[in-house]
């Protein structure tokens, strides 16, 4: 993944009362600060948007859940966003205790209105968050250690919410109503997730790469993604718009939609439709 600068050019001094890390390279560090944001951001506004189904489940155990998931989500991000500040670097962006804190948000646009049906909570949980612990997954080796103990921690509270999502799919799917609903989220959702890994070859994490902050390039990232989620969806009847490259042992998914793609923020910007 690719991660543009934030903020100012010049890279701060250093911050006394923090342990700080050091990064030499400017465009590593500057993309350290973005990917952390990004996988905050995200985690915040999951967290935001299941909370408003945490009253209004379909089950009694999927109102529990969503309260359970929530309080993690949040949790979770509060354990990245102090990272931020550990860097050295100038205004790095704020942590969100609420959604209008800060105008530039680093979340995918499909989590910037509350969810409208069950079928966007169901579909967050089995496009969203999988993409979210992939990403972990490839700094949970991190050089940066504070980084990589967090990621860790979060993958291991996130086994959970990966079986109920897992189960949350079947149950909607069961149905053809329900399929047809989850079959139109997918075909929103899925191709911003696709992007949401960056370009093959983006700058900024080849060079979180080669710094020893991440362990996968953009593009094993997206393999490793679809790994996980095209399987599930196909076996419930879901149609993905992907094919399996069995030679060469990768997914193909044609062409995304990079000129939609607001590569500092990690996210497609959508048109808002006209009233």
């Amino acid at each position: 993944m690719s991660f543009g600068r934030e903020g100012t050019d010049e890279v701060a001094p250093g911050r006394g009362s923090f342990e700080e890390f050091i990064v030499e390279d400017d465009e590593a560090l500057a993309a350290l600060v973005n990917l952390i944001a990004v996988l905050a951001d995200n985690e915040y506004f999951m967290g935001r948007r299941i909370s408003e189904w945490a009253d209004a489940g379909p089950l009694l155990e999927s109102t529990a859940a969503c309260a359970a998931i929530t309080q993690d989500k949040l949790g979770e991000s509060r354990i990245l966003y102090p990272l931020l500040e550990e860097l050295p670097w100038p205004n790095p962006p704020a942590t969100l205790q609420d959604e209008a804190d800060r105008a530039r948000r680093y979340s995918v646009s499909f989590l910037d209105e509350p969810f409208e049906s069950w079928s966007d909570v169901v579909a967050a949980l089995a496009l969203i968050n999988p993409a979210l612990n992939v990403v972990l997954e490839a700094v949970s080796n991190s050089k940066y250690e504070n980084l990589a103990k967090r990621a860790t921690r979060i993958l291991d509270e996130e086994r959970l919410t990966s079986a109920y999502a897992e189960s949350l799919v079947r149950q909607l799917a069961y149905e053809e109503r329900g399929r047809k609903l989850l079959q139109e989220r997918v075909e929103r959702l899925l191709p911003e997730m696709l992007c949401w890994f960056g370009p093959e070859g983006e700058e900024g994490l080849e060079r979180l790469e080669r710094e020893g902050l991440a362990s996968m390039t953009n593009e094993q990232m997206r393999q490793r993604y679809l790994d996980r989620v095209v399987p599930l969806l196909e076996e419930v009847g879901i149609d993905v718009p992907v094919e399996r490259n069995e030679s060469e042992k990768r997914w193909e998914y044609g062409e995304l939609p990079w000129s939609e793609w607001n590569q500092l923020q990690r996210r497609l910007e959508r048109k808002k439709s006209v009233v």
